[in-house]
C-alpha cells in the first residue's frame, strides 16, 4: 500500500512537471515566456535557453517561426527598460542579418526586421513586404498584412492622409487591431471632431497599455469629451496613478463645472519637487478665474515665493484688483508696477536711437551749407516719426503681454522645469494678429489731419496705371525672390510659385477663424494703408527733410525690412520698400504705393487660399480615393 501511495505521489509530480512546461520553442511568442523565466542567474539562465533553442532548431531545420522566436528572445532578454537600450543589440543584429539571408521572403523575418530598423532602410522593407503581398498572397495573412499597414501608417504620419489610408486598410484586414487612437489623432488634425469621437469612444477599454490610455485620455479632452476622459484616467488612476497628469485631469473637471476638484488637483502638483514653478503657476491661471480675489492673491504670492521673476512687470497683479480693488499691495508687488512704468519710459526714449542719428545728420549737412529741398509734398516731420515709433513699440508690447505674456517671461527668465513644445493654437494666433493690426491701424490716426488725409489718397497716376505697375511690381518681386532663393534659405514659403509672406501662420490662422473675406480686409487693406503711412508717409517724408530724398528712402527701406522679422527675407523687403518709396515720390502721393502693397498682399492671400483648399484636397479626397485604390 506504501509503495502504491509513493507511486501515486511521484507519478502525480510527474504529470504536474508536464504540465507546467513552457510552449514550444516553434511556438510564436514563445520568446517572451522564456524571457519572463529568465531568474537572479540570468546569464545561466539565458545560454541554457539559448541552447534548448538551438537544439530545437537543429531538430527543426526549416522552422522559420523557432529561428525568429529565437532572434526575439536574444532581443527582449536584455532589454534596459529604464534605458530603452538594448544591451545585447549587436547579437540582434546578427541574429536578423543572418535570418534575413537565409529567408529574404519570408513574412515571418522581413515583418520581424522591418519592426528593428527605422527611417528610410525601415520603408524599403516594407514596401517590398508590400509587394511580396501581391505576388505572393497566399503566403500572407491578414494579420501579418496589417501589420505592414501599421507600420506604413506609423511611417507616414507627417502625411496624415496617407497615414490615414493606410491605418484603414489594417484596421478592415485584422479588426481586433485597436488603431482608434491613430485615426483619431489624423481626424482631430484634420478638424473632424465628430469621426474622431466615432472611431475612440468605442474602443477605449481595448487597450491595456497605460500609455496609450492616458493619451486617449488627453484626446478626449480636446474633443471636448471630458466625462469620457474622466472616466478612462478613474481606470488609468486604479492600476497605476503615477500616470496620471493632474493638470489634465484639472482641465477635465473644469470642462464638467467642477472647479473645486478641478483646484485640488492641481494642488497635489504644487506638493511635487519637480516642477513646482510650473505647477504653482497653473494652479493661479485656474485661481485669477474661477476663485476668489483672495484666494487668487494666497497664489499669486505663494508663485512670488518661488521666483519674483514670474510676474516681472507686475500683470498678474494688476488682474487680481480687478477682482477685488480694495486687496491690499505688498511694497515688492508695488516695486512690479515701477518696472511696467520703466518699460513705458523706456518705449518713450528707445525711438531717439533711431532719429537722433538722422536729426544730427541734417545738423551736419545743413553746417556744411548743403540745403535739402524736400521733394515730397508732405507736413510730417520728426516728431511724427518718434510718435509712430512709439506707437510701434507699444503695440509690440501690448500683444505680447495679452496673448503671450507668461510665455515669454518663462522663455526670457528660465522660469520652470517643463519643457513645453512652443505651439499656440489657432483661435490665440488670430486674434494676436488682428489685435496688433487694429491697433497699428487706430494708433496711426494720430499722425493724420484733415489736411494729410488727401496725401494718403492722392496720386498723379490713373488708376488703369497703378493696377498695371502694380501687376508688374508683383511680377518682379516673385523673379526677385527666385533669385534671392539661389542665395539664401528662404524660410515659410506660402506657395510654390515663390509668394512669401513672414506672417503665413496668422494669416492662415485668420483665414481659418475668420473667413477669406476678413483676411483681405485686413491684410490687404488695412495693413497696405497703415504700412504706407508710417514708412513711405511720415518716415520718409521726414527724414527727407533732414537728410534727402535718397537717403530717407533708405532708411525707411531698412526699417521696414527690420519689422518683418526675417533675416533672409531682408533683402526682399528692402527693395520692396525702396521701389514704392520711388513710386510714392514720382506719383506725389501715398496712393500708388498702397496699391502696390495691397495687390501684392492680396495675391499672397490668394495664393494661400487655394493652398489651402489644395490641402483640404489632399486631407479628404485623396484618402477616399486610395481606400478605392487599395480595395
Amino acid at each position: 500500500m506504501f509503495r502504491k501511495s509513493v507511486l501515486f505521489f511521484f507519478t502525480f509530480l510527474g504529470f504536474y512537471a508536464l504540465s507546467q512546461e513552457g510552449p514550444s520553442y516553434g511556438d510564436i511568442e514563445s520568446h517572451a515566456y522564456y524571457v519572463n523565466q529568465l531568474t537572479n542567474s540570468k546569464d545561466q539562465n539565458f545560454q541554457d535557453i539559448l541552447r534548448r533553442y538551438d537544439a530545437y532548431i537543429m531538430k527543426h531545420p526549416n522552422d522559420v517561426t523557432a529561428q525568429v522566436e529565437r532572434c526575439k528572445f536574444i532581443g527582449n532578454s536584455y532589454w534596459d527598460e529604464y534605458e530603452d537600450y538594448n544591451l545585447k543589440w549587436e547579437e540582434t543584429d546578427a541574429c536578423i542579418e543572418e535570418l534575413v539571408l537565409k529567408y529574404p521572403e519570408s513574412s515571418q523575418v522581413l515583418l520581424y526586421q522591418a519592426d528593428n530598423v527605422y527611417g528610410e532602410a525601415k520603408l524599403e522593407i516594407l514596401n517590398r513586404a508590400l509587394a511580396l503581398t501581391k505576388t505572393n498572397e497566399k503566403d500572407w495573412s491578414n494579420i501579418q498584412m496589417a501589420s505592414i499597414n501599421a507600420m506604413l501608417g506609423d511611417y507616414h504620419q507627417e502625411e496624415n492622409w496617407r497615414a490615414l489610408s493606410y491605418y484603414k486598410k489594417a484596421q478592415r484586414l485584422n479588426d481586433s487591431l485597436d488603431l482608434s487612437l491613430a485615426i483619431a489623432t489624423i481626424y482631430q488634425a484634420q478638424d473632424k471632431p465628430t469621426e474622431a469621437k466615432n472611431v475612440l469612444l468605442p474602443n477605449l477599454e481595448k487597450d491595456t497599455n497605460l500609455w496609450k490610455m492616458n493619451r486617449k485620455a488627453n484626446l478626449l479632452l480636446k474633443l471636448d469629451e471630458p466625462q469620457a476622459a474622466l472616466d478612462l484616467y478613474d481606470i488609468i488612476r486604479i492600476r497605476d496613478s503615477s500616470f496620471i497628469d493632474n493638470e489634465e485631469m484639472a482641465n477635465a473637471m473644469n470642462r464638467l463645472k467642477n472647479f473645486a476638484t478641478a483646484r485640488e488637483f492641481l494642488v497635489r502638483d504644487t506638493i511635487k519637487e519637480w516642477g513646482k514653478l510650473n505647477a504653482k503657476q497653473a494652479l493661479f491661471s485656474h485661481d485669477l478665474v474661477h476663485s476668489e480675489a483672495k484666494i487668487a492673491l494666497e497664489s499669486y504670492r505663494s508663485l512670488q515665493e518661488e521666483s519674483s521673476y514670474d510676474d516681472f512687470f507686475g500683470l498678474k497683479r494688476l488682474r487680481i484688483s480687478l477682482k477685488d480693488p480694495f486687496l491690499v499691495w505688498h511694497p515688492s508687488e508695488f516695486f512690479h508696477l515701477a518696472l511696467l512704468l520703466i518699460l513705458v519710459l523706456a518705449a518713450l526714449v528707445l525711438p531717439y536711437l533711431w532719429i537722433l542719428p538722422i536729426y544730427g545728420a541734417g545738423d551736419l549737412l545743413k553746417r556744411r551749407g548743403i540745403t535739402i529741398i524736400p521733394k515730397l509734398n508732405f507736413s510730417w516731420n520728426i516728431t511724427h516719426f518718434w510718435v509712430v515709433s512709439f506707437f510701434y513699440l507699444v503695440v509690440q508690447v501690448t500683444v505680447v503681454f495679452m496673448f503671450e505674456y507668461q510665455d515669454t517671461l518663462n522663455y526670457y527668465f528660465d522660469l520652470g522645469n517643463s519643457f513645453v513644445e512652443e505651439t499656440i493654437d489657432q483661435l490665440t494666433l488670430a486674434n494676436s494678429m488682428i489685435v496688433f493690426v487694429v491697433l497699428m491701424a487706430a494708433s496711426t490716426l494720430f499722425v493724420l489731419r484733415k489736411d494729410r488725409i488727401k496725401d494718403v489718397f492722392r496720386s498723379n497716376m490713373t488708376i488703369r496705371q497703378m493696377i498695371g505697375l502694380g501687376v508688374i511690381f508683383v511680377v518682379f518681386n516673385r523673379i526677385f525672390i527666385k533669385v534671392l532663393g539661389l542665395f539664401v534659405d528662404i524660410e515659410s514659403p506660402t506657395i510654390e510659385s515663390g509668394m512669401y509672406l513672414t506672417v503665413q501662420e496668422e494669416i492662415l490662422a485668420v483665414m481659418s477663424q475668420n473667413g477669406f473675406l476678413i483676411t483681405v480686409l485686413l491684410v490687404a487693406v488695412i495693413v497696405p494703408i497703415y504700412e504706407e503711412i508710417v514708412f513711405r508717409g511720415v518716415i520718409l517724408a521726414s527724414s527727407e527733410k533732414r537728410v534727402g530724398f535718397k537717403a530717407a528712402n533708405v532708411i525707411q527701406a531698412v526699417l521696414f525690412a527690420s519689422v518683418h522679422d526675417n533675416l533672409s527675407l531682408f533683402p526682399f523687403f528692402f527693395v520692396f520698400a525702396l521701389i514704392t518709396g520711388y513710386w510714392v515720390r514720382r506719383s506725389g502721393g501715398l496712393l500708388t504705393g498702397i496699391i502696390f502693397h495691397g495687390l501684392h498682399n492680396f495675391l499672397i492671400l490668394v495664393g494661400l487660399y487655394y493652398l489651402s483648399k489644395l490641402q483640404t484636397f489632399e486631407l479628404q479626397i485623396i484618402p477616399r480615393i486610395l481606400t478605392l485604390v487599395q480595395g
